[in-house]
């Protein structure tokens, strides 16, 4: 597996690495907002018309740590790339998404300024903590979501074939007592693909599986993902995720996936385990997927989200052992681990 980064905000390009540069099959997950929102409806996700507040993260400077963790015998287990948000960005933020709904009219959409009321308000976002800890294991990692109570669920990551991201959000400006917060992932499916080949995503939902492709264009501004299990046992894993399918042959190249608890940690640091809850619509170029969380006023929350390639369905039949980390022009990075035969090196090249 090979991930290609962006150091503007968090965006992962992933592909097989013996299918180069992903010419055959190369999918992007990027993190795109954080949506204040109130609930209107009870139904515990986000759509669109109830937004109280929105920050765009290309808003704010990233700065990027990469490493490895090495065992007691030297060897390597993980590559890891972390994106730490840094200050507001000086200008005019361009955001390549807005909720609009539509509506020639802000109100209660945006979170404005009075100063200039054609620009996001984004001062009271200055002291929200926010990162996104991506790694790469070199052997299958046992995660747990654990709170005050013990083990909630348990989860397995697939060695070099499965980057784990953990977002860990913290000092929100929370406008009301009663709003949710929401991270939009953007998923995107047929990035490197010739015109014979195209790929959809396919939901795997508790009343069935819905294929999505993000050339559509919803109406439906917030269409609830129903989670296959939602009943939680002490320690079940239960795990959430969409398919990337290559719809000509149906054959399945991976998956976006979630665990569908998270840890918050309140300010009397007592820790809860809470429920995750989605919703999606495609605008034309992707598909919006809005992971839903709790109020955590005062607070923080993680989340692990992960995305994954099937091993058996590398279209590139001779393959490679190795797999390295490279450097990209355009302040673009690029890492990978070497499952096989335990070698990783780290390179970053600035603009």
């Amino acid at each position: 597996m090979t991930v290609r980064l962006d150091k503007e905000y968090p965006s992962y390009q992933f592909w097989y690495t013996s299918d180069y540069n992903g010419s055959l099959a190369k999918f992007a997950v990027s993190y795109r907002a954080v949506v204040e929102f109130e609930d209107l409806n009870g139904d515990g996700v986000y759509q669109m018309n109830e937004t109280i507040a929105f920050v765009p993260l290309n808003a704010f400077d990233w700065n990027m740590q990469t490493g490895t963790v090495t065992n007691g015998n030297g060897h390597n287990e993980e590559v890891y790339v972390t994106y730490i948000k840094g200050g507001i960005k000086s200008g005019e933020v361009d955001d390549d998404w807005t909720p609009e709904n539509g509506d020639d009219s802000h109100s209660g959409v945006f979170n404005l300024s009075d100063d200039n009321p054609d620009e996001l308000d984004l001062s009271m976002y200055k002291e929200m903590t926010l990162q996104f800890y991506g790694h790469l294991y070199m052997d299958n990692y046992l995660g747990s979501v654990i709170d005050d109570e013990g083990v909630q669920e348990n989860y397995t990551i697939s060695g070099g074939t499965e980057f784990k991201i953990d977002i860990e959000i913290g000092n929100f400006p929370f406008q009301s007592n009663t709003s949710k917060i929401t991270i939009l992932n953007y998923l995107q499916e047929d990035l490197g693909s010739n015109d014979n080949t195209n790929y959809e995503f396919l939901t795997h939902e508790k009343d069935g599986n819905h294929i999505l492709e993000s050339e559509d264009i919803s109406y439906d501004h917030g269409v609830k993902f129903h989670n296959t299990d939602d009943n939680h046992n002490n320690g079940e894993n239960v795990t959430q995720e969409l398919s990337l399918i290559e719809a000509s042959t149906n054959i399945t190249r991976g998956f976006y996936r979630w665990v569908d608890r998270a840890s918050m940690t309140l300010p009397n640091s007592v820790t809860q385990s809470v429920d995750v809850q989605a919703s999606y619509w495609t605008d034309g170029n992707a598909v919006l997927l809005f992971l839903a969380y709790p109020n955590f006023d005062g607070g923080t929350l993680m989340h692990d989200p992960s995305m994954k390639l099937e091993e058996q369905s590398n279209p590139v039949t001779n393959t490679s052992t190795t797999m390295q980390i490279f450097p990209i022009e355009l302040g673009i990075v690029a890492i990978g681990v070497a499952a096989i035969i335990g070698i990783a090196v780290i390179a970053m090249k600035k603009r």
